[in-house]
C-alpha cells in the first residue's frame, strides 16, 4: 500500500513518511484512520492489546455478574489464543480476563477448557509474589477437576497449595478457607471420607473465632455433605441449615442456591427420605441457579429433583427431569452424569422398561469408575445386584456384587470368564487385604 493510499483524504501522505521515519508520533485519530485502513485494531497495531481488550472485559464481567456465563465466554472467545502465560504475568487487565473467561467456560460445563486456562493462569503467577491471586485459580482448578471427574488431579492440586501456603502468613482466612473446603470435597468425592472430615473440622476451628459468615458457611456446607456420606445424614442437616443461615447474611445469590441444592440431597438420604420438602426447596432455588450458576448446577438441581420423584412415587416425572439433566452433562462431566444416569436407570426399572434401565445403571457405574469415584461406582453396582437378586437371576447379582468390592478394592484377582455365562464371572476372587 503506497503512502498516498494510506493516507487516504483524512491524512497527509508526509505525515505518513514522517510516522514511518519516527520523527512523529500519532493521535488517536491518526491511529483509529490507520486501523481502520490496514483492516486491523488499533491494539494490533501498536502492539497493546489491552487497548482493546477492556472493553469487551467489562461487559463480560457484568454478563457473569448477571448470570449470563455464555454470553461472557463469546465476549472473550476472540482473546483466547493471546492468554499466554508471558502476557497474563505481564498484564493485569489480561489475566483479569483468563480468570473471567475461565470462569465462563465453567459455568457453561465447558470443564476441559476452563481446565487448560486455569493452568495457564496458575504458572503465570508465583505465590510470593501474588498469593491470593494463585490461591483464587487454584481453588477453581481443584473445583474443575473435581467436577470433571479427575478426583486424583483435584486432591494433587489441592494438597500441593495447601502445602505451599503453610508458611505464609500473608495468605488471607477467606482464600484458604475456600480451598480447604474445596480440597476436602474433593476427598468427599474420591470416598476418603476420613481425610475430609478432619480437613474440615480443622477450618471449623479455624473460622469460628475469626472467619467471615462467607467462610464459615463453606466449612459447614462441605462438613455437612461429608457427615451425609458418612452415613449421618441427621448431623448433615443440622449442618446444612447453618451454612444456609450464614449465607443467607450476605450476597452471593450463587453460593446460597448451590448450598439448597446440597440440602435437598441431605434430605434425600433421611430415613425415611423427605422428599417432598427437598422438591419444594429445589423448585424454589431453580430460578436462582439458572440466573446466577452454570448448566452443570442446573443439571444437579434436576437429577436431585428427579430422585425426589421417584421417592414420590412419579417415576415419568422422574424420567423428565434425569432426561433433561443429561442433555447437558457431557463426559466432560462424569460424577454428574453418573448421578444422573443411576437416577434415569432406577426411573426406568420403576417404569416396567427394564432393558434400558440395566444399561443405564451400567453406563452410570462405568462413569464413577473412570471418575476415580470408587465409593459411589461401589453405591450404584450394589444397587444392580440389588436389582438382579430381586428379578431371581443370581448369576448376575454376584457379578455385580464384585464389581462393588472391586471397586473399593476388597477383590484384586482378575475374573475369568466361563463361555456359558456370557462373560460374567467363573469363581469368586480372592479377597485382598485392604481394609476399609
Amino acid at each position: 500500500m503506497s503512502q498516498v493510499a494510506l493516507a487516504g483524504d483524512e491524512l497527509h501522505p508526509s505525515y505518513i513518511s514522517l510516522l514511518e521515519a519516527g520523527r512523529r508520533v500519532p493521535t488517536p485519530d491518526a491511529l483509529a484512520v490507520l486501523a481502520r485502513r490496514l483492516g486491523m485494531s488499533v491494539g494490533e497495531l501498536t502492539g497493546d492489546i489491552d487497548h482493546d481488550l477492556e472493553g469487551p472485559l467489562v461487559l463480560a464481567e457484568a454478563a457473569l455478574g448477571l448470570g449470563r456465563p455464555g454470553e461472557a465466554v463469546t465476549l472473550l472467545e476472540p482473546w483466547s489464543a493471546g492468554l499466554t502465560a508471558e502476557r497474563l504475568s505481564t498484564s493485569p487487565l489480561t489475566f483479569r480476563a483468563g480468570e473471567a473467561y475461565a470462569a465462563g467456560l465453567e459455568r457453561v460445563g465447558r470443564l476441559d477448557d476452563a481446565i487448560r486456562v486455569l493452568e495457564t493462569l496458575r504458572t503465570a503467577v508465583e505465590v510470593a509474589a501474588g498469593n491470593d491471586a494463585w490461591l483464587a485459580v487454584t481453588v477453581s482448578l481443584v473445583r474443575c477437576y473435581r467436577d470433571a471427574g479427575d478426583v486424583a488431579r483435584a486432591v494433587d492440586v489441592g494438597e500441593l497449595a495447601v502445602s505451599r501456603l503453610s508458611g505464609l502468613a500473608s495468605v488471607r482466612l477467606a482464600r484458604h478457607a475456600a480451598l480447604v473446603s474445596t480440597l476436602a470435597g474433593a476427598y468427599a468425592e474420591r470416598g476418603d471420607l476420613t481425610r475430609a472430615a478432619a480437613l474440615l473440622d480443622d477450618l471449623l476451628d479455624e473460622t469460628s473465632g475469626s472467619g467471615s459468615p462467607e467462610q464459615q458457611a463453606g466449612a459447614y456446607w462441605n462438613a455437612a455433605i461429608t457427615a451425609a456420606e458418612r452415613g449421618r445424614p441427621a448431623d448433615g442437616l443440622v449442618l446444612a441449615d447453618q451454612a444456609t443461615r450464614l449465607l443467607a447474611l450476605g450476597d452471593d445469590l450463587r453460593s446460597r442456591a448451590r448450598v439448597q441444592v446440597a440440602k435437598a440431597r441431605i434430605l434425600l438420604a433421611q430415613s425415611p427420605p423427605r422428599a417432598a420438602e427437598a422438591r419444594t426447596l429445589l423448585r424454589g432455588t431453580l430460578p436462582l441457579l439458572r440466573q446466577y450458576d452454570g448448566s452443570l448446577g442446573v443439571a444437579s438441581a434436576e437429577t436431585e429433583l428427579a430422585r425426589c420423584e421417584l421417592v414420590l412415587g412419579r417415576p415419568d416425572v422422574a424420567l423428565r427431569h434425569a432426561r433433561s439433566a443429561l442433555r447437558v452433562l457431557s463426559i466432560e462431566h462424569p460424577v454428574e452424569r453418573a448421578r444422573a444416569l443411576t437416577t434415569l436407570g432406577s426411573a426406568l426399572l420403576a417404569t416396567g422398561d427394564r432393558d434400558a434401565g440395566l444399561v443405564a445403571l451400567d453406563e452410570s457405574a462405568s462413569c464413577l469408575e473412570r471418575a476415580q469415584a470408587p465409593r459411589q461406582a461401589a453405591a450404584v453396582w450394589r444397587q444392580l445386584a440389588e436389582v438382579f437378586n430381586s428379578q431371581g437371576d443370581v448369576v448376575r447379582a454376584l457379578a455385580a456384587t464384585e464389581r462393588a468390592l472391586t471397586a473399593v478394592g476388597l477383590l484384586a484377582e482378575p475374573v475369568t470368564a466361563r463361555p456359558d455365562a456370557g462373560g460374567l464371572p467363573a469363581r469368586r476372587r480372592r479377597a485382598s487385604t485392604v481394609q476399609v
